[in-house]
């Protein structure tokens, strides 16, 4: 009989890192036993759980999985699902709980350590594992370890249950191999984000062991067990109306609040969102699951806190239904054959078929299909296929040495940083070229409604009223355009953190470039490269800046304009100041010019150098080649000279081999020759012998 059991909540409050303390961030989160405390709206807010960890407890991502996951692992050996999931917002800690590093490795290289060492205790059994490892972002599936393009469909099969048609199953045979896919899918995950912060905030990830295990040399039937270790993003969806981004995260709360919150009794809506859909068996289902809500104790973040522990609550108070799972693969594939069998004679007994006789036959011929996919060997095959498949997905991406770890160490870990760095600057940078299109239509839409209002003005048309609502118009689209002109430069700010961040990593990797052996033109080249792709940024830049002084002309412009259509008039002391300022910028102008001019004239004289330096270095390496390959050529011929020695002696030596080979010949037939004549004359004597009946020929009678 299914077991019931609820769902294990712990809370876990990741510290303040150091640049928060920095920032003056304060810790509104705190732990009393199995309580944890949140300080949010001017209210605090308590929950409790199964078990919690503070902020100040230094405890070790090891330390977690020993006291409150090993169990599960035990579960999962008797054929029970398992399901452990961390659930939390952006920069709350729940991959690093999940992952870890290599001096704090995370719940996900624990269990997997420990799922082989409990396998190698168990001589008796022969197992059979699996990985499979899934993003849904915004209710789109990507396959982590195989990143195709083919649509994936999700399919609840009678005796498979719910599973993903189209997401990539490899069979493991040690922990080494398992640990490398987990590692390497979480690489994919980070580098295939269409956007660095969105992914961040929306993505929800399944790394997915299915375990089957059996008796050897024994006719009993196995268990099967799939466990589930997922990453679940929690909080509301700020920044976008995507219906499908919506339901990735709303589909969550909503099924979790059916489960134990305020919509408990009501039907829970798991077909609202693919992530729900996935963990069906999780929540409320067929599996013994452990929930880690993990948050942040930074203040700024209070309400996506609260938000994680709210629903947190509603899983603790939600009951699962497990038993179980028998391995009955070859009974099943027996049992739906007899059907098929028995369906197919009814069938062709009958003139006219039933259509839900011939749709029950289709139904089961699938059945049938998926359960011989279902068998070990069958497996093993796809999966070797799978493996080749992946490397040429990934060769596509580009990423195929970076993910499969075919680089050294520190290049692996350059790449990922730039090329996260890149995302991050292209989404700024689209998000600045929108905000700059705003900006000037704000600019033009000021410009307009002052013109009407002078226009209006001097005609005398307009009324106190008409008058006092076009100029609040006006004062409103300026506190418009004065709030979309701070946003655009808040993202400047960043663009051009990004870009000293991408400074920084250049100069790492210019650093790491100098050790570089082997061509120097084309070290040349790439510095080269570099050079040009730094001055194009710094153009860029620059005519950000102008652009920004004139969007800030034309808006001090409209502010004059709006002066004297106001009648307002400038004191002699402002009319005085102006003019300084005025004068001051004119004295500037000819100043910058001539700056620039020198700056464009030290770059020429620096490129030229570096063009010297180049090209002297290059000579050096042109004299240096020819004085090897004069050495070279010395050696070359003392080796043919020693050759044509060497040459000269096996010749004399052959030629003596083959005149005493000749005569051992000859001496050979000669010796033939004479054992021939030895032979008849021997065989002469003996018939003589015989003759004379035994007696020698010198013998009387």
């Amino acid at each position: 009989m299914p077991e019931s059991v609820q769902i294990k909540v712990y809370g876990r409050c990741r510290p303040l890192t150091q640049d928060e303390a920095d920032k003056g961030f304060k810790n509104v989160v705190k732990c009393s036993g199995d309580k944890m405390l949140i300080e949010s709206g001017g209210k605090e807010h308590s929950f409790s759980f199964d078990g919690a960890y503070s902020s100040d407890a230094k405890v070790k991502n090891e330390q977690i999985y020993k006291e409150r996951c090993e169990p599960f692992l035990q579960r999962a050996m008797e054929g029970f699902n398992v399901s452990i999931i961390a659930m939390g917002a952006t920069n709350a800690g729940k991959t690093y709980l999940m992952s870890g590093t290599d001096s704090d490795p995370g719940i996900a290289p624990c269990f997997i350590r420990n799922l082989y060492q409990a396998i190698g205790e168990r001589s008796n059994k022969e197992f059979f594992i699996s990985v499979s490892y899934l993003e849904v972002l915004d209710e789109r599936m990507s396959d982590l370890l195989n990143p195709h393009v083919n649509q994936m469909k999700i399919r609840q099969h009678p005796h498979k249950g719910i599973f993903i048609e189209g997401l990539s199953e490899i069979v493991v045979h040690n922990w080494e191999e398992m640990s490398q896919l987990y590692e390497q899918g979480t690489r994919v995950k980070k580098l295939g984000a269409r956007d660095i912060k969105a992914n961040q905030a929306r993505a929800h990830s399944v790394f997915t062991i299915t375990i089957e295990q059996r008796t050897r040399q024994s006719s009993k039937v196995g268990v099967r067990s799939v466990v589930c270790l997922a990453d679940l993003a929690m909080g509301e969806v700020v920044g976008t109306s995507d219906p499908h981004a919506v339901a990735g995260l709303q589909g969550l709360m909503n099924v979790l609040s059916a489960l134990g919150g305020p919509k408990k009794g009501s039907n829970v809506p798991f077909r609202d969102s693919a992530i729900t859909r996935v963990l069906q068996d999780s929540f409320g289902g067929n599996a013994v699951t452990l929930m880690f809500a993990v948050v942040s104790p930074v203040d700024k973040v209070h309400k996506e806190s609260l938000t994680t522990l709210q629903y947190a609550s509603y899983a603790k108070s939600a009951k699962n239904h497990v038993k179980a799972n028998m391995d009955e693969t070859a009974e099943i594939i027996a049992d739906l054959r007899d059907e098929i069998a028995k369906l197919r004679d009814k069938i062709a007994s009958t003139s006219t078929p039933s259509r839900d006789d011939v749709q029950k036959l289709e139904d089961l011929v699938q059945d049938l299909q998926i359960a011989k996919m279902s068998t070990w060997a069958e497996r093993e095959k796809l999966s070797k296929k799978v493996e080749e498949e992946r490397k040429v997905n990934l060769a596509n991406k580009g990423i195929l040495d970076w993910v499969t770890d075919n680089m050294k160490k520190g290049n692996r870990e350059l790449q990922e940083k730039m090329l996260i760095l890149q995302k991050e600057k292209d989404v700024l940078t689209a998000q600045y070229s929108e905000k700059r299109s705003n900006v000037d239509g704000l600019n033009e839409e000021v410009q307009r409604k002052i013109a009407e209002y002078s226009k209006y003005q001097d005609s005398g048309k307009l009324t106190d009223s008409e008058t006092k609502k076009r100029v609040t118009a006006i004062h409103e689209i300026k506190e418009k355009l004065k709030k979309e002109s701070e946003i655009l430069k808040q993202i400047k700010s960043q663009l051009k953190d990004v870009a000293e961040k991408q400074k920084e990593e250049r100069d790492e990797a210019k650093s790491q470039m100098s050790a570089m052996k082997g061509n120097t033109e084309l070290r040349q080249q790439v510095e080269k490269e570099e050079r040009l792709k730094v001055e194009k940024e710094n153009r860029a830049m620059i005519a950000d800046e102008m652009e920004k002084m004139k969007t800030e002309f034309e808006t001090e412009k409209s502010h004059i304009q709006l002066k004297l259509t106001e009648n307002k008039t400038y004191s002699a002391q402002e009319v005085s100041h102006l003019e300084v300022q005025l004068a001051e910028m004119k004295l500037e102008k000819p100043v910058t010019t001539m700056k620039i001019h020198l700056m464009e004239q030290e770059k020429e004289r620096l490129v030229k150098e570096l063009d010297d330096v180049y090209q002297v270095h290059k000579d050096e390496l042109e004299f240096q080649r020819l004085r090897h390959l004069e050495t070279f050529r010395a050696y070359r011929e003392m080796f043919e000279e020693q050759k044509a020695a060497l040459d000269q002696r096996y010749r004399q030596l052959l030629e003596d081999a083959i005149q005493d080979a000749v005569f051992l010949s000859s001496r050979n037939s000669e010796l033939l020759e004479e054992n021939q004549s030895l032979r008849q004359q021997n065989a002469e004597m003996r018939d003589s012998i015989t003759k004379l009946g035994g007696r020698l020929p010198s013998q009387t009678v």
